[in-house]
């Protein structure tokens, strides 16, 4: 790119032989350590941002572990207090549904017995098992 724009350049102002060149090629000099000049302000930045940024990073990060340990610290008291409560809940839960069991059992026995209570005064003969109606005929 930088020959081409020099050669492009000297053709219009190709009116003196030996200084047409001369102003190009100082202008591209100076471009070029200009250019460099500003390379070597832009390391120099990145070379500080990295220096600086290793202790940022360990501050950044020691805080982090700090918060994450004292919110370990009480996740345990809540995490205990959430257990008792489950177990309270779970305890009475258990006692809740052992009852209901024993009352659908008794009410179960109930029904049963009326069942084979009415069964046998319509038929006459006492129903063991208790088991649907039946035909009518006799048995046996």
């Amino acid at each position: 790119m930088g020959t081409n724009e020099q050669s492009g350049q000297d053709e219009p102002g190709a009116g003196g032989a030996g200084t047409g060149g001369s102003p190009l090629k100082d202008q591209a000099g100076r471009a070029r350590e200009l250019g460099e000049h500003w390379l070597g302000q832009l390391q120099e930045m990145i070379d500080q941002a990295g220096k600086q940024a290793g202790p940022v990073l360990r501050d950044v990060a020691a805080k982090a572990a700090e918060l994450a340990a004292v919110a370990a610290e009480n996740a345990g008291p809540v995490a205990h207090k959430a257990a008792n409560v489950t177990e309270h809940v779970g305890d009475r839960l258990a006692s809740r549904s052992k009852d209901l069991a024993a009352d659908l059992r008794r009410a179960a026995e109930q029904a049963r017995q009326a069942r084979e209570e009415s069964g046998a005064d319509k038929s006459g003969a006492d129903k063991s098992d208790g088991e649907g109606p039946t035909d009518g005929g006799s048995v046996g």
